[in-house]
């Protein structure tokens, strides 16, 4: 979702530098790479412990993240390029079975998909919620392997970031990265079996 079809990544770094800051913690921005992914008890977790005092109230930290998010996102995030056409082009074809997979919480997917009138597009979503262990764990890509009713060797993955790539690469799934967040060699120095640059250079491969 974030950083694949949506340009969301800089408002996420926003509104968690702006939560951090609310509740009395300075994160440096080099922090941010390292989050890309994640679930927000695991960033705020270490957030607290490396720059707090390890008592912060994480879930009130969460739920004013979620906040502070939908309001700048609701307003200001765009698609990324080339994502809508892709997903229609995808559901048209019935070559593949498809399914999102998530770091976000429902509440706050389900916001971002009815603003860009995604939601018909995913019979399958699995998010924060549905998991104990986020990414780079393999559990998000496990549930979704076994959602699909699929063999991990046989999904592919398409991820913008680090632990992303590690997360469906230790579930035993190929993984596509894309370059809307990182570069193609970062993306392959932690094992995508492909990169490309946008979703039109993804079709060709899929769909000609």
């Amino acid at each position: 979702m974030d950083g694949v079809i949506v340009a969301s990544e800089p408002i996420h770094e926003k509104a968690e530098a702006e939560t951090c800051r609310e509740f009395g913690m300075e994160v440096p921005k080099k922090e941010w790479d390292g989050f890309r992914g994640k679930k927000l008890e695991d960033i705020f977790s270490y957030v607290s412990q490396k720059y707090g005092t390890g008592n912060e109230p994480i879930e009130k930290m969460i739920q004013r993240k979620i906040e502070l998010y939908l309001s700048y996102a609701l307003r200001d995030m765009q698609l990324v390029e080339g994502a809508y056409e892709f997903l229609q082009e995808l559901k048209k074809s019935q070559k593949y079975r498809y399914a999102l997979t998530t770091s976000g919480r429902k509440i706050q997917q389900d916001k971002i998909l009815a603003k860009f009138n995604l939601a018909d597009f995913f019979d399958i979503m699995i998010t924060a919620d549905d998991v104990n262990n986020g990414k780079p764990h393999p559990e998000p890509y496990m549930i979704t392997v076994k959602k699909l009713n699929e063999q991990s060797s046989e999904c592919l993955v398409i991820e913008d970031s680090d632990n992303g790539i590690l997360s469906a690469k230790s579930a035993g799934c190929q993984a596509c990265g894309i370059t809307t967040t990182f570069t193609k060699e970062r993306l392959e120095s932690v094992g995508a079996d492909m990169v490309v640059s946008s979703f039109s250079e993804l079709s060709k491969v899929l769909f000609e």
